[in-house]
């Protein structure tokens, strides 16, 4: 009795199996490379050209990316210099005011802290970012629940108010102890001191 497989096609040898999530991950020409390969079998010399142009075009794309990551870096320098600036003068104020000025940390800004103090019988209060905590040692540090920290609702525009009023009643005072009023004038002492030598010269 003869074993012979009559169809040997039958019963093909085995392929590998590729797993079912490797075809989903099969990279694909993007229609710029499809056009490139189709450019090359056409005219080698286009696609060099097409290739030149390509890396030019590159090369200006990050040339612009460098200049205006430059621009953003200087722009974020002139910020924390001018944030800096304005720490240190908080830093002044509060040195004047030592019976009332307080820090505290933020209530709803995380790493921050808010400065508090009473000048002319109002509340004013700042953020402090903490880079600018090293201005602040000789300010009392307390706790958000301390009396002296608790914010009394004024904004931005009504601080600046409290603080135009305050200047207004620091000026007064200085001109009722002097005894006079002092006029504005945007010249200078030496220039003054010219114009009344000569007006005594004339006179003379």
């Amino acid at each position: 009795m003869s074993m012979t497989i009559k169809n040997p096609t039958k019963y093909p040898a085995p392929h590998p199996v590729t797993p079912w999530f490797a075809r989903l991950f099969r990279r694909r020409p993007t229609p710029a490379q499809t056009a490139r390969r189709a450019l090359a079998s056409a005219d080698p010399a286009s696609a060099l050209v097409a290739g030149m142009r390509q890396a030019d075009d590159l090369r200006a794309a990050r040339e612009e990316v460098a200049r205006w990551k430059e621009h953003a870096d200087s722009y974020a320098r002139e910020r924390d210099d001018a944030l800096r600036e304005g720490a240190q003068l908080l830093a002044w104020i509060a040195a004047l005011h030592p019976a009332s000025a307080v820090i505290a940390p933020a209530h709803d800004v995380e790493e921050s802290q808010d400065l508090y103090l009473v000048a002319g019988g109002w509340q004013l209060c700042w953020p402090v970012r903490y880079e600018d905590a090293d201005l602040f040692g000789h300010v009392t540090a307390v706790d958000v629940t301390d009396v002296r920290a608790q914010w009394d609702g004024h904004g931005s525009e009504q601080r600046g108010q409290r603080l135009r009023n305050h200047v207004r009643l620091l000026a007064l005072d200085t001109l009722a102890a002097d005894g006079v009023l002092t006029p504005v004038t945007d010249a200078s002492p030496t220039a003054v001191q010219g114009r009344q030598g000569g007006s005594e010269v004339r006179s003379a």
